[in-house]
């Protein structure tokens, strides 16, 4: 009898252990309901970093900051050919080399951004509309409040930027993707968080880029005709559909947002997109390119010396090495720019169902015409070695 009992009391245990389990869990619940999600480990890893941080700074800090930085700017142009003085200094009343990189979530952006910053002394204004979330900026009411804020930030002048500096205190990755700022805030992190520091800090550069993955190319139209911008380009990147959602599905928070996962609005933006591109080479000239992001990563050499040409700039030591090092490695994080990247463009090919591709297809006829995609007929035609989804276009006026 007793060795009977004795069979039951693990059950008995497990049961009380769930009990309490349940218990607390209905307690909690009622003050505070988690969602464990990437986003909010996240966004906890960052509050913990916050806390653990020097919480001020002094006068003396910022002058030794910016001093040193001056020297550093220094130290990587006497490495690069440019010739021009104080004309691209805004600390000095002149004009930095602008360029503003307009893409989509999931096309490629953060590869081509960060080859934009590895160009000695820039400044990188990394995705400055993350706090318009999961939308896509069209038209007003939202361009009105998203140009504003891009033209002060291209003009290094962050007051009233409360929203931007509260989401760069909660999402560390707003500021690490601007490296020189980022390695100054490591020690004292509310310098990257005071209007007045991060405006002076960007003063000191003499390019800037700026990467967008929430605005539509169109809306450029309003920054490339700006007198305190005339030397700006704008430069759009775009991927073939199939290919954008592949990667997005691997997102958790673009399923739920129309704007990132319905293929008519994807493909309606690469449109809209293409006439825009027809519209401002017109107005602009010499001032808009573009590429897509299968080429890029086809040949990313040539066409990396194509995009500087079309910029002005050099591609120096600093920028080879970047593309050296990114393209010759494997990294299956979802944001990580360490990739084979000759492998990334056709991975949809072996990793969707052709029923989704052929309702992407579907949706995005006139979109994959104009930019060159070329559909799949079928499965064994959409996974043969021989299908290449990419073919010739152009942007014609």
């Amino acid at each position: 009898m007793l060795r009977r009992n004795i069979k039951f009391y693990p059950i008995f245990f497990g049961i009380f252990v769930i009990f309490l389990i349940i218990t607390r869990f209905l307690n909690d619940s009622k003050t505070f309901a988690v969602s464990v999600t990437p986003e909010s480990i996240q966004q906890q890893s960052s509050i913990t970093e916050n806390l653990q941080q020097p919480s001020t700074y002094s006068d003396d800090d910022a002058e030794r900051v910016l001093r040193e930085q001056r020297l550093k700017i220094s130290a990587e142009l006497s490495r690069y050919n440019v010739s021009a003085g104080e004309e691209l200094y805004l600390e000095a009343g002149g004009r930095p080399v602008r360029t503003v990189l307009v893409s989509a979530w999931r096309s490629g952006s953060t590869f081509l951004g960060e080859i934009l910053n590895a160009v000695p002394g820039n400044f990188y204004h990394y995705e400055p509309l993350h706090k318009f979330k999961k939308i896509q900026i069209r038209g007003p009411p939202q361009s009105d409040s998203a140009l504003k804020l891009l033209k002060n930030m291209l003009n290094c002048n962050y007051q009233d930027m409360n929203d931007y500096f509260e989401f760069g205190r909660l999402h560390s990755y707003q500021l690490t993707h601007n490296t020189r700022l980022w390695e100054n805030c490591v020690a004292k992190r509310e310098l990257c968080l005071d209007a007045n520091f991060t405006s002076r800090f960007c003063k000191l550069f003499p390019f800037h880029s700026m990467k967008l993955v929430r605005m539509r190319l169109k809306l450029m139209e309003d920054i490339l005709r700006d007198k305190d911008f005339p030397n700006l380009k704008a430069v759009l990147l775009v991927r073939d559909p199939r290919g954008v959602l592949q990667s997005r599905q691997h997102a958790y928070w673009c399923r739920p947002a129309p704007d990132c996962w319905d293929p008519a609005r994807v493909c309606g933006d690469l449109v809209s997109d293409y006439r825009a591109a027809q519209d401002l080479q017109e107005r602009f000239p010499g001032r808009v390119t573009w590429l897509r992001y299968e080429d890029l990563a086809l040949d990313y050499s040539t066409q990396t010396r194509r995009l500087f040409r079309f910029l002005g700039l050099d591609v120096s030591a600093a920028v080879q090495e970047f593309l050296d090092s990114h393209t010759n490695q494997q990294d299956s994080y979802i944001y990580s720019t360490y990739r084979v990247t000759s492998e990334v463009p056709f991975k949809w090919k072996k990793a969707l169902s052709f029923e989704f591709v052929s309702h992407v297809q579907d949706a995005c006829v006139e979109a994959m015409e104009l930019w060159g995609y070329r559909p799949a007929h079928n499965r064994s035609h959409m996974q043969s070695e021989d299908f290449v989804p990419i073919g010739p276009y152009q942007v014609t006026l």
